[in-house]
């Protein structure tokens, strides 16, 4: 969606399709798709007479990854959904990863891909100068630790509410979700919460109200796939982010300098304490992340990668 103003520019015009719920009506979406120059899925893993119907139809099919989609969600092995994933990737003309791990995993299957990392659209956050200036100069009591993510992902909180649950009238937490039922918000004790309700068009301005974020994972297969989304929303505020070094964030942060980079409980004590003591640091780390966000991974910076990766496969496209 980040790169549609930039395809438009280029002349070209896209249609945005969401699957349908039913069998049939993705069928007749599939009957559609011949009047496409290009057709763009984004995640999706079909059955295998759904692909067989799709590729009839579509004239090129690109397939975009920024998840180990061919893996469960505790990373381990899947064999229906590795079919799927190695079927779509032999059928594509071009698969896109989001990271050097998708990439490998891809490679197995297709040498028909390139890596393009996920992305920040910055016209859509508040300026540095401005963030820079609540982060050192802001009178609330409490520091706000924040969370954005789904619920798939909120169980990765457990991990790391014992650690806040240490900084009681300290901090408060918000967590921006569609669901937190898989989260132990008991693990919190006497540290104020506050669950927000995700949507794309409150998100940003909900997490604008971050003192720092925080992104833990389990080191294992499903998560080394992560392309590092949470890390650069955080950086692309402004504040530090405090992550788990799985996947993509150790590539994103310099520890100390453009973030923090937590394994163990300890580590996370440490970060928490020291950003919770220094907003001059909070200030510092957050405009070193927000750098790095701007010059090596915002939209405008990779959307002609985006369009050469995918036009020359057919000239004077109208992507779908």
């Amino acid at each position: 969606m980040q790169y549609l103003p930039y395809l438009e520019a280029a002349g070209h015009a896209a249609t945005i399709i969401e699957f349908s719920p039913h069998l049939w009506g993705r069928l007749r979406q599939y009957s559609q798709l011949a009047k496409f120059d290009s057709v763009f899925i984004q995640q999706r893993l079909l059955h295998p007479f759904e692909l067989f119907w799709l590729k009839r139809n579509a004239k090129h099919l690109i397939f975009d990854v920024d998840d180990a989609i061919m893996r469960k969600s505790d990373g381990s092995p899947d064999s229906r959904r590795m079919s799927r994933f190695r079927a779509i990737c032999r059928s594509a003309d071009l698969v896109i990863c989001g990271n050097q791990f998708l990439a490998d995993e891809t490679r197995v299957h297709t040498s028909k891909l390139e890596i393009i990392p996920t992305t920040i659209e910055l016209n859509r956050y508040p300026a540095l100068s401005s963030r820079y200036e609540t982060l050192v100069n802001r009178k609330d009591s409490l520091l706000t630790i924040g969370w954005t993510g789904s619920r798939a992902t909120c169980r990765y909180l457990n991990e790391v509410f014992p650690v806040i649950a240490d900084f009681p009238g300290q901090v408060q937490v918000k967590l921006i979700a569609d669901d937190l039922s898989n989260c132990d918000l008991k693990l919190l004790e006497d540290v104020p919460y506050e669950f927000i309700r995700w949507s794309p068009e409150t998100e940003i301005a909900a997490a604008t109200t971050f003192d720092l974020g925080i992104m833990p994972l389990p080191d294992q297969e499903f998560t080394r796939g992560k392309c590092g989304c949470k890390a650069l929303q955080y950086m692309a505020l402004g504040i530090p982010a405090i992550c788990s070094p799985v996947g993509m964030n150790v590539d994103l942060i310099e520890p100390g300098k453009t973030g923090f980079l937590a394994r163990t409980a300890n580590e996370w004590r440490v970060a928490f304490q020291q950003l919770i003591a220094s907003p001059e640091l909070r200030a510092q780390v957050g405009s070193a992340g927000y750098r790095v966000v701007s010059e090596q991974f915002a939209a405008s910076t990779w959307a002609p990668a985006w369009l050469n990766a995918v036009f020359p496969m057919a000239q004077s496209c109208t992507p779908a």
